[in-house]
């Protein structure tokens, strides 16, 4: 039986991401990653396997056939399909001695144009490509609802030292587009509920737009040039991976949202971001959180 209290959220203020980082802790443990074969996830996988970690990558391709990465486990892996979800988790908690999957980083994404807002002055209006949404939202909660299980079945091992990661966009915290920036606020909700639960440390990362290896240099210039317009910046790779170690690690975090956004606002290229606490003087809001978490006529 659970106890819901034991590791129930608390608001300690914000997280100080200067300090350093003990990799030792990730000897040994098994870690799996959805969509680990580029981008940001690959810098994740490659980061977790340096620092001596067994790390499942569960993707719908595998790693570049040159890239050779100690302790790294690829299986073929959909998102979308619950199926190729669970096989996913089997191959990672065989691939323990315990059973227990210590780190789950819910990675897998998408983005691309936004057909919801197509075709809107169609006579006959068509229904919308959704990808993103089943890909981005649904394909990250099967991950979510499979990590849970996973912790749930091994209570022999605390709750934090089991640590969930989902990794959303400043598009949860930014107006945007409705499909990609519905699909990563919900991942937001997602995090924030279960923060509450003592089924893990859950915390989520919001990165800003990062030039990774799968952004063509045509579309990292154009976007670049923009950026700069606007008196901004591309976020780093590194930074995110950083982030992603820094809460691999420390026990102490949970319930929090960090954003990967530009060295020109904190050198550490990540910082809480805050954004998911009532502030002090909300006290309309804040009564209202506590209530709804002692109250529900729901299972």
């Amino acid at each position: 039986m659970l106890d819901e209290n034991a590791l129930r959220y608390r608001d300690l203020g914000p997280i100080d991401c200067s300090t350093s980082i003990n990799l030792d802790k990730l000897k040994g443990k098994t870690v799996l990653v959805t969509g680990g074969s580029s981008g940001l996830g690959f810098a994740y996988v490659k980061a977790y396997s340096e620092a001596g970690a067994t790390v499942i990558n569960a993707d719908i391709k595998d790693i570049a056939n040159d890239v050779k990465l100690s302790g790294v486990h690829y299986t073929n892996c959909d998102v979308r399909s619950w199926a190729d979800q669970k096989k996913a988790f089997q191959l990672a908690a065989s691939k323990s001695a315990s059973g227990l999957i210590d780190i789950v980083v819910a990675n897998a994404g998408i983005s691309g144009n936004d057909h919801f807002l197509m075709g809107l002055d169609a006579a006959d209006v068509q229904e919308p490509d959704m990808r993103i949404v089943n890909i981005d939202l649904i394909g990250a909660m099967y991950t979510i609802r499979l990590a849970l299980n996973n912790f749930i079945l091994h209570p022999e091992t605390g709750s934090t030292n089991k640590c969930l990661i989902i990794k959303a966009s400043l598009a949860a915290y930014v107006d945007t587009l409705p499909s990609y920036g519905s699909a990563k606020f919900g991942l937001r909700a997602v995090m924030r509920a279960l923060r509450n639960k003592d089924y893990c440390r859950v915390n989520l990362v919001a990165p800003w737009f990062i030039h990774t290896p799968i952004m063509t240099d045509e579309v990292a210039g154009v976007l670049g040039a923009q950026l700069k317009k606007q008196d901004s910046d591309f976020a780093h790779v590194e930074d995110s991976v950083h982030c992603v170690l820094r809460i691999s690690t420390d026990e102490s975090i949970h319930g929090r949202a960090f954003g990967i956004i530009p060295r020109q606002h904190a050198k550490e290229g990540y910082i809480d971001l805050q954004q998911d606490e009532f502030k002090k003087d909300d006290a309309v809001m804040r009564h209202l959180q506590a209530a709804v978490l002692q109250v529900s006529h729901r299972k």
